[in-house]
């Protein structure tokens, strides 16, 4: 298994993520080519509690219908996996055989039910997002050899650079959501900012720390703390983050940024 090809495929599906891009369907292949298996079911859901998730399926079978995707969500509490999420809260990549021998799992109902059907016997999973209501699951099924440590450990840092992506994209799309719902922005008569502050503010928006946002402007970081400073003073904001959200509500003319080399 190539690992570097494996990450490749993880940056991949977090740049479109972060930039609210489809990721799903070219994640699964990129699993499906490079670990080498015959299925990668990836589940996302926003209320996992109580709705169906939206399932992409890759490789056998190629899809699921309605009705077979509830009878599985019936069957989530057996999973040895997921009755290890839910008592632990653990994300990382698992096999079923790292709970359980292959007869004792033979023996659920999830498996009688759902993968006996097409013949698999081998599943990992990993869940790079879980909160209260929003999950994402990704399952990988074998049907002759069960997966190894080598593919075991090589899988945990996508699944970490994929669960910032998904962390990211949530705190960015709550931020915006205040936005959106808070009072009218200050009058841009009261604040107005240099086009160094302009730059400083657009880049720590996606997320660049102070050090990063230094080494693309070409100053340090002491001169980004103090262009920070100053807009702190101008718009009453006392952090980084208030500052970025003060920041997005101010109207597209105030944000007429010099294009960055």
């Amino acid at each position: 298994m190539d690992e570097t090809r494996l990450m490749r495929y993880g940056l991949n599906a977090a740049h479109a993520i972060v930039n609210n891009e489809p990721f799903v369907a070219e994640l699964a292949e990129g699993l499906r080519h490079v670990v080498g298996v015959d299925c990668v079911c990836i589940d996302i859901c926003h209320d996992w509690r109580t709705q169906r998730p939206s399932v992409t399926v890759v490789g056998e079978p190629d899809t699921l219908s309605t009705a077979e995707i509830d009878h599985w969500m019936t069957l989530y509490a057996d999973d040895p996996y997921i009755v290890n999420l839910l008592a632990t809260g653990d994300p990382r990549p698992y096999r079923t055989s790292d709970f359980m021998t292959f007869n004792r799992f033979r023996q659920t109902p999830i498996y009688r039910e759902v993968f006996a059907r097409y013949g698999m016997r081998h599943l990992l999973v990993m869940t790079p997002r879980m909160t209260d209501q929003d999950m994402v699951l990704i399952g990988l099924t074998r049907r002759l050899h069960d997966f190894s440590d080598r593919e075991a450990r090589a899988l945990h840092p996508m699944r970490d650079v994929i669960g910032a992506a998904l962390d990211y994209h949530a705190r960015i799309s709550a931020i915006r959501a205040r936005i959106y719902t808070a009072g009218p922005a200050v009058p841009p008569s009261r604040c107005t900012l240099t086009e160094r502050e302009n730059q400083v503010l657009a880049l720590i928006a996606t997320g660049h720390t102070n050090d990063q946002a230094a080494r693309k402007l070409g100053i340090s970081p002491r001169t980004i703390r103090k262009h920070l400073e100053g807009v702190f003073t101008k718009a009453d904001v006392p952090s980084r983050a208030a500052a970025v959200a003060w920041w997005l509500r101010q109207p597209a003319r105030d944000q007429n940024v010099a294009r960055l080399s």
